[in-house]
C-alpha cells in the first residue's frame, strides 16, 4: 500500500496544499499549492461564498497538477479560545497474549476523555504525556509490545469553541472533501523543525502570519498552552503604504522583493521607481524600506517573546520561528539579537516545498504520520484506484521526459514494491 497524505494551511493571507507520498521513511511531495486567499481574517471565515471559491480554486490548482481529484485532508483550524486539559485513565488489556497494541493505546486516550468535554466545545487533538504498564515501574512513551494486563495513560486534550471550525468544515464538505484531522497549525509547526533536542526541552514556537501571530509553549514534543497575538506582517504593507501614499497591494510586492529584515545588510544605491496615488513617480533605496521592515519585525517579534514568557515560568530552551516572513534576508540576524537564545529558523529541506510558509501544511503530515506510528496503524488517503490513476498520469507526464526529474518519478512509482 502506497501511503499518500494531503493537508491543508488555510490562511489569511494564502492557503497552502501539499500532497505526499511517505517512501522509505521520507516524504516525497508529488503536488503543492500556494494560492492567494480571500474572505479569511486573522483565521476566521469572514464571507463563506468566497472562502468557498477560493478553495475550490486551490483544490483544483492541485487536482490539475496530479491529473485526479483528492477528497480527504488533514486542515489546521482557528486557535482562538483553546483549552488544555490534562486527563488520566486506566484500561486492561483484554487480547489473549495480554500484549499492549495500538488499539488498546487508542482505547486508553479515548477513556481519558470520555465525558469531559462540553458540548459547546469540540476536540481538536489528543496527545499522549505518558503511558504506564503494570508489569514496568516507570513510565512508558510506546508501550506497544509491552506484556501487560492494565495499560494507563496521562493525556494532553485541546479544544476549542464549536464555532470556530463548523464555518470550515462545512465549506469542505459542499466541497466533497472529507476531513480527515484537525489541529493546531502550529503543531505542524513544532513537528517539521522540531529534533531530539527539543523533544526533550521546553519549546517555544512562533508563527508570523499576515494579520496574526501565534506563540505556543511545549514540553517534550506536547502543547502545553498558546495564545494568538493580532498583529502580523500586514503591518509593514500599512506603513509602507501610508508613508510612501502606495496601494497596499504595491507596497506588500515591494517589501517582499526588494526588503530585507536587518537594515545594516540594506543598499542605499539600490533604487526601487513606484508611482504613487497622486501619480508622481517615487525611488524608494532598499535601506529605507528595510528600516521600516526591520522595526515593525522587532516590534512582532518583541510581542512574541513577551506572549511566551506570559505562557510559561519555565526557562524556555529552544524557540521554533516560522511564516513566510522567516525567508526574508537578515531575518534571522534579527531574532538572534531579540531572543539570545537557541533558535530554529528553516529552512525546510523537502524537495518541492522549500519555502518556510510550507511548515504548517508539511509538519501537519508529518504529525498524522507520527500517530500512525505510534498507534501501529497502516493508512492512506488515496485509495488502490486513486493510486493506479496517479501512477498512470505520471507515467504518462513523464514518458517524453528524460531529466532527473523525470527519472526520479519512474523509480518512485515503478521500481518499489506494493
Amino acid at each position: 500500500m502506497r501511503k499518500i497524505f494531503s493537508s491543508m494551511d488555510i490562511g489569511s493571507n494564502s492557503i497552502k496544499i501539499i500532497v505526499c507520498e511517505l517512501f522509505e521513511n521520507r516524504l516525497n511531495v508529488l503536488a503543492a499549492t500556494n494560492y492567494p486567499s480571500l474572505g479569511i481574517k486573522q483565521g476566521n471565515v469572514v464571507d463563506e461564498n468566497i472562502v468557498k471559491e477560493t478553495i475550490n480554486n486551490a483544490i483544483e490548482e492541485i487536482n490539475t497538477s496530479l491529473g485526479l481529484k483528492i477528497d480527504k485532508m488533514i486542515i489546521n483550524i482557528p486557535m482562538y479560545e483553546p483549552e488544555y486539559m490534562i486527563n488520566e485513565a486506566s484500561v486492561s488489556i483484554t487480547n489473549e497474549e495480554k500484549v499492549v497494541t495500538g488499539n488498546d493505546m487508542v482505547n486508553a486516550l479515548q477513556t481519558s476523555i470520555y465525558n469531559k468535554i462540553p458540548k459547546s466545545r469540540e476536540l481538536v487533538t489528543i496527545q499522549p504525556i505518558k503511558y504506564k504498564v503494570d508489569t514496568v515501574n516507570q513510565d512508558i512513551q510506546y508501550p506497544r509490545g509491552l506484556r501487560a494486563s492494565k495499560l494507563s495513560v496521562t493525556s494532553m486534550c485541546m479544544t476549542v469553541p464549536k464555532k470556530n471550525i463548523y464555518k470550515i468544515i462545512s465549506i469542505l464538505q459542499d466541497l466533497n472533501i472529507e476531513v480527515i484531522d484537525i489541529l493546531f497549525g502550529i503543531i505542524g509547526d513544532y513537528f517539521e523543525f522540531k529534533n531530539s533536542n527539543t523533544d526533550e526541552a521546553i519549546t517555544g514556537v512562533i508563527n508570523i502570519g499576515s494579520d496574526k501571530t501565534e506563540v505556543a509553549v511545549f514540553k517534550k514534543g506536547i502543547i502545553y498552552n498558546s495564545k494568538v497575538i493580532f498583529k502580523g506582517v500586514g503591518l509593514i504593507d500599512e506603513d509602507v503604504s501610508y508613508i510612501y501614499n502606495i496601494s497596499g497591494k504595491s507596497a506588500k510586492k515591494m517589501k517582499e522583493v526588494f526588503s530585507l529584515a536587518y537594515k545594516d545588510f540594506a543598499s542605499t544605491s539600490d533604487i526601487y521607481e513606484i508611482t504613487n496615488k497622486s501619480g508622481i513617480r517615487t525611488k524608494i533605496n532598499q535601506y529605507e524600506i528595510s528600516e521600516i521592515t526591520m522595526s515593525k519585525l522587532k516590534e512582532l517579534l518583541e510581542n512574541a517573546k513577551k506572549g511566551l514568557n506570559d505562557l510559561t515560568k519555565k526557562e524556555i530552551s529552544y524557540i521554533i520561528i516560522s511564516g513566510g516572513i522567516t525567508n526574508m534576508p537578515g531575518f534571522e540576524v534579527l531574532a538572534k539579537e531579540i531572543f539570545n537564545g537557541n533558535i530554529i529558523i528553516g529552512p525546510i529541506k523537502t524537495l518541492g516545498v522549500r519555502d518556510n510558509s510550507y511548515s504548517q501544511s508539511l509538519g501537519m503530515i508529518k504529525y498524522f504520520i507520527d500517530k500512525l506510528n505510534i498507534r501501529g496503524r497502516e493508512y492512506t488517503m488515496f485509495d488502490e484506484y486513486k493510486q493506479e490513476e496517479l501512477v498512470e498520469n505520471r507515467k504518462n507526464n513523464i514518458s517524453n521526459n528524460n531529466s532527473v526529474f523525470g527519472r526520479f518519478f519512474n523509480y518512485l512509482f515503478d521500481s518499489k514494491e506494493d
